[in-house]
């Protein structure tokens, strides 16, 4: 196997099978396509890929979401282009279903591109009600808005604002901050290689982190929900962000206990000498090994006051 750079070696403590962990991460992604109930049926949208050949299952916990075996190029069939899926890893499905909007509900995706979970929200409202995606680039903008148009998502308002200036005159029933990371739950081995990172990095992206998420807090209305995920290991882009949001929000903060049947750990209570609330244990790790899937981590917060 090839070896575990430090980035990635410093978490051996936190890692339930370390020698699975780090298998998981010589295996290549598998094909996860959500079925998007704007653009087709489920049982046509199930008739096509049993045409086609494919094999496939529905996935616990994310009932829309198909694993596919035998697709090469899910962004370039016929099926793609008329928006009868959305490719998207079974962990990033996960802060939607997590946060669970209603029908009729206002919502901010604040860190929205490249508009999967803009999209799939959409679907969990059932088109009804305001989803208002945001990003900080005019470029990943673009992206989100081909993806709202080919998968015929009714009920979006697409602004671009720095997450930590978002107008605070609005208030939402739930904010989703699925928040820019350094990525590593993204890595895989390839050519015998892992990626290294840039350590300096990770303190640039917390304080991002810091802003963006406590942004939210303030434009969520009160009672209303957070959802912070990131697709990275770093305790100090997850458990340390939502610790210090936590000790330093002006408005009053509780972490949510996570359904029972999501796979993963329980968010971590120390690292590195700093020692986290206790109900960060709340939170939730995703790690590859236990999901076939990227590494993921989510927090649900409730805005108290």
């Amino acid at each position: 196997m090839a070896e575990i750079p430090q980035q990635i070696e410093r978490l051996r403590d936190l890692v339930d099978d370390w020698s699975a962990f780090t298998e998981a991460l010589h295996r290549p992604l598998p094909t996860d396509l959500r079925w998007n109930p704007f653009a087709v049926t489920r049982e046509r949208f199930e008739e096509m890929l049993s045409h086609q050949g494919l094999k496939w299952t529905r996935m616990p916990v994310s009932p829309d979401l198909y694993r596919v075996e035998g697709l090469t190029g899910p962004g370039l069939t016929w099926a793609f282009h008329m928006g009868w899926y959305q490719p998207q890893g079974f962990t990033s499905t996960l802060p939607p279903i997590i946060l669970d909007p209603q029908p009729g509900s206002n919502v901010l995706d604040l860190c929205a591109s490249p508009g999967g979970k803009t999209s799939q929200l959409s679907a969990q409202m059932m088109g009804h009600g305001v989803l208002v995606a945001n990003d900080i680039n005019y470029n990943r903008i673009s992206i989100l808005a081909a993806n709202v148009e080919r998968l015929g998502v009714p009920n979006v308002l697409i602004c671009s604002y720095r997450g930590q200036n978002f107008p605070e005159r609005f208030r939402f029933d739930h904010v989703l901050v699925d928040a820019p990371c350094t990525g590593e739950g993204t890595f895989r081995v390839e050519g015998g290689r892992y990626r290294e990172d840039d350590p300096d990095a990770r303190g640039f992206m917390s304080r991002t982190q810091l802003g963006i998420l406590g942004k939210a807090l303030r434009v969520v209305r009160p009672g209303g929900t957070v959802l912070y995920s990131t697709c990275t290991y770093a305790p100090e882009e997850d458990e340390a962000v939502v610790a210090t949001v936590i000790e330093e929000s002006e408005v009053g903060v509780e972490v949510v206990e996570l359904p029972e049947d999501l796979p993963g750990s329980p968010g971590i209570d120390m690292w590195e000498g700093r020692t986290f609330p206790r109900e960060l244990s709340r939170t939730r790790r995703f790690w590859p090994h236990h999901t076939n899937s990227w590494g993921f981590y989510c927090a649900l917060l409730c805005r108290l006051s």
